[in-house]
């Protein structure tokens, strides 16, 4: 095991990625390069100028952008240790009314961009026989939402191959968990794009304004604490596949969801159980 961190962190410059970068730079020894679309958004930041921090300007959905950010940051810091998929953003609208275009740009930044990431990270990873994949995943991703259909499907595809490749590289001692995330009070919610070709019937757009209202009454998770949570599982070895993180609301969602799913298996166990005699 590498004694000093090395951390390559896309969507670094807000919110729960700016937080964990900020928090990281105060731990000695440790190194941060983290990704941006817009390198002038990094370099308006305090983060910019540490000698530990590489800013890199990155598309994350193209492969070949990627992979050279990858080798950069090897390059320049001599390994990578830890990687946070953070980057991502969700749209507003029903399954019918997002058009085909916004569902393949939802999956391309919240799953195909992550997928570029681990595959260019892992080569790195198995030769050390060492790495930490955080894929910053939602509740979202654990119970689907009305009207932000394809950032749930999104979340729920990331969901499920990050379990897959935790059970896939631990032979590595490579670790591999989704960060369950529930609401955290950042700018990520202040900017979620309405689908464009909007249907009237399904009032997506009166559905927008009151959950913007409704959020404003909930209290959320603190990014700090977030930050915190992602640092102290870091150090550990053997992680669950899935690391829920949020405020009370969001576990009391999920344990909801856990009961759902299990009454509904429990029901259907003898009737729909087509098993050959």
């Amino acid at each position: 095991m590498e004694k000093e961190q090395v951390w390559y962190i896309t969507g670094c410059t807000s919110g729960c990625g700016l937080a964990l970068v900020e928090k990281l730079l105060k731990i000695k020894g440790t190194k941060v390069a983290g990704t941006t679309r817009d390198l002038k958004k990094i370099e308006q930041l305090s983060i910019y100028k540490d000698q530990n921090f590489l800013a890199l300007q990155v598309d994350l959905v193209n492969s070949k952008s990627v992979e050279e950010s990858i080798e950069k940051t090897i390059k320049h810091f001599g390994s990578i240790t830890h990687v946070v998929n953070n980057a991502g953003f969700a749209l507003m609208g029903t399954v019918e009314e997002a058009s085909d275009k916004e569902q393949r740009e939802q999956m391309d930044v919240c799953y195909f961009a992550p997928l570029n990431v681990i595959r260019s990270v892992l080569p790195h990873f198995r030769s050390k026989s060492h790495g930490y994949i955080f894929n910053i995943g939602s509740g979202a991703g654990f119970r689907g939402i009305a009207n932000l259909g394809a950032y749930s499907g999104s979340k729920f595809a990331i969901t499920g191959i990050t379990e897959a490749l935790h059970e896939e590289v631990k032979q590595f001692s490579i670790n591999v968990s989704t960060i369950v995330l529930g609401y955290i009070e950042t700018d990520f919610h202040e900017a979620i794009p309405v689908a464009k070709n909007l249907i009237d019937c399904y009032s997506t757009q009166a559905f927008s304004e009151q959950r913007k209202e409704n959020l404003k009454k909930i209290i959320g998770g603190d990014p700090q604490k977030v930050a915190d949570v992602l640092i102290d599982y870091s150090y550990k070895s053997n992680l669950p596949f899935n690391i829920f993180v949020g405020p009370t609301n969001h576990f009391n969602n999920i344990e909801t969801r856990a009961k759902e799913l299990l009454n509904q298996i429990q029901l259907q166990r003898e009737k729909n159980n087509v098993q050959k005699s």
